[in-house]
């Protein structure tokens, strides 16, 4: 890619957030089979589910914007990349997937059809494939530092913690 390899994170990012947008949005729209009549309950389940990972993923984006946007590159010449440990990253290592997929299951309680439950399957499949392979990738770039925050961060499930016991 030559000189642009360095913008390539921004375009990947600018079409992978129009192309999630886009998609929700159409699939809330598309006509489909209803897995269960949503009555108040899950309308109200399904919209604090959806804000709370929705609110996880605006801190995310916030937090590492430059970096993850791909921005840093048309600043910095010689952008490097910063192991993320700090803040929410020091309850799970990918805090954005999870967030996402809190965002897209709770979604399901607010327009419960089939089309929704198949592409959150999809995209929940496709995401834990995907961080699989971002793992060795940042165990190559951070080494030894990213095997340890691996060995006492949980990947996308935060452990809670009870009177002194760690439950995972």
């Amino acid at each position: 890619m030559g000189e642009q390899f360095r913008f390539y994170r921004f375009y990947y990012s600018l079409f992978g957030a129009t192309g999630f947008m886009a998609m929700i949005f159409y699939l809330v729209q598309l006509p489909s089979r209803a897995l269960f009549e949503p009555g108040s309950g899950s309308r109200i389940a399904g919209s604090v589910i959806s804000l709370i990972g929705f609110v996880i993923m605006a801190i995310c984006i916030v937090k590492y914007f430059s970096q993850m946007s791909g921005i840093k590159g048309w600043i910095e010449i010689n952008a490097t990349n910063k192991l993320m440990i700090t803040g929410i990253h020091k309850m799970v290592r990918h805090p954005l997937y999870s967030g996402t997929f809190i965002f897209i299951w709770g979604l399901l309680l607010l327009f419960p059809g089939m089309s929704l439950l198949i592409s959150d399957l999809i995209i929940t499949i496709y995401t834990l494939i995907g961080v699989r392979l971002e793992e060795q990738k940042l165990e190559k770039e951070f080494g030894e530092a990213y095997k340890l925050y691996k060995r006492e961060v949980p990947m996308l499930i935060p452990k809670l913690r009870i009177a002194g016991s760690v439950l995972q």
